[in-house]
């Protein structure tokens, strides 16, 4: 949540290295109303909001620190899992995007800089795959 989206920027600012990047994982489905939801888009909204002044702060500029929000739409994660049930023809398993294929893309900014997103940038991810997992993300600029 914000709180720990705060906290996080805060200890970022103390032990990240010159050039170093600060993730958030935000959501997709807050880019646009969230009726039903209001304190879920709300909050994640919030943090989107954050991070995006974050970027522009004094000390993450005086750092060259790269802050991005990642937004996927579902993560897979068991939690999610359970909220859906065990019928695997639901087409919500085919938006649900593994942990693993965000890491590696992380993993990818952090070896090669020159692959990041500008900072400040929100970065929607969208599953390549169908219910098995298998299909991979694919990361898209919408901010």
């Amino acid at each position: 949540g914000m709180i720990g989206v705060v906290a996080a920027s805060l200890i970022g600012e103390q032990f990240l290295s010159p050039g170093g990047l600060f993730v958030i994982i935000g959501a997709s489905a807050a880019l646009s109303p969230t009726p039903g939801m209001i304190g879920y888009g709300s909050a994640k909204t919030a943090a989107h909001h954050y991070l995006q002044t974050y970027a522009h702060t004094p000390s993450s500029i005086r750092n060259d620190t790269t802050a991005v929000g990642i937004l996927p739409l579902m993560l897979d994660t068991p939690s999610n899992r359970a909220m859906i049930g065990e019928d695997e023809s639901d087409e919500r398993y085919g938006t649900m995007v593994k942990p693993e294929s965000i890491a590696k893309e992380i993993g990818e900014w952090i070896r090669h800089g020159h692959l990041r997103p500008h900072s400040g940038s929100l970065v929607k991810v969208i599953a390549k795959n169908r219910v098995e997992g298998a299909g991979g993300a694919s990361f898209h600029l919408v901010r």
